[in-house]
């Protein structure tokens, strides 16, 4: 359960212009979403972690391990993880960590399973909290597809359950599923599985209106026990770097009264 507190809202944007992009939002992010890998050993993106600890917002740290998913569920990444997680305890502050982040389409939901259940343990210490990003749009139709990611014994390991999701359809012709839409639809299947108090995270959420992005805030608000939000603040995939009247939008959503200043939220 989540203690008393207020969401926090973060950011996703390559470290090379992090600091750009952090200033050009404005005061207000709680997290920061990094991206590492196990296969380039223990170490990977920890400066990333210190950074975002120093600024006082919460790591939310998605590790891969190559394209072997299949040597994790064998063992192979078990000493890389050790001291990951043995680095990653030793700040003393909250951290959230995933494995395999949006595994639909590069995993069957078999092989997830057995690499989360290896991996996943070993993260699991001190203020570090474990949970996935799973594929939002599944939550559209074909939600028996995103099921085959989370069965009961990943429920109850994880700490949180997240989703990246964008906006279907394109800028220039958007069309009608919405990532608040998926965030709500979320909190209703995490209630149908008897899992509605664990908290929620989305990893990666974008829009290609200001009203988009606006509603996305507002859900997360909205949302009983969200954690977390990183808004993807750059141009790749199905994302785009916001600026404009997507800019205001986003501030507007880091300056309501509802969006923790701090890192308040913490999980027991």
């Amino acid at each position: 359960m989540l203690r008393s507190g207020t969401t926090l809202i973060g950011m996703s944007s390559p470290a090379a212009v992090w600091d750009s992009r952090a200033r050009a939002v404005g005061a207000g992010l709680g997290a920061r979403r990094i991206f590492a890998d196990l296969a380039n050993g223990p170490s990977s993106q920890i400066k990333l972690v210190e950074q975002a600890h120093a600024a006082g917002l919460l790591p939310v740290i998605s590790y891969k391990v190559g394209n072997d998913a299949t040597g994790a569920a064998a063992g192979r990444f078990d000493e890389a993880a050790e001291r990951a997680a043995a680095k990653l305890a030793s700040y003393d502050l909250c951290t959230a960590v995933t494995f395999w982040h949006e595994p639909y389409g590069d995993l069957d939901g078999e092989l997830y399973t057995a690499a989360s259940q290896r991996l996943l343990p070993i993260f699991k210490r001190g203020r570090i909290k474990v949970g996935p990003i799973l594929n939002g749009w599944l939550l559209d139709n074909k939600v028996s597809s995103f099921a085959e990611y989370c069965p009961d014994e990943l429920f109850e390991l994880w700490n949180w359950f997240g989703i990246d999701t964008y906006e279907s359809g394109t800028m220039e012709n958007p069309g009608s599923r919405k990532p608040a839409d998926r965030i709500i639809a979320l909190s209703t299947y995490l209630k149908s599985r008897g899992y509605g108090d664990l908290p929620i995270g989305v990893g990666e959420y974008n829009g290609y209106s200001a009203q988009t992005i606006a509603d996305a805030g507002e859900a997360l608000f909205a949302t009983p026990n969200a954690w977390f939000g990183c808004l993807w603040n750059t141009t790749g995939g199905k994302g785009f770097e916001v600026t404009g009247d997507r800019l205001e939008a986003f501030k507007q959503t880091l300056a309501d009264p509802s969006c923790a200043r701090t890192m308040p939220r913490v999980l027991t």
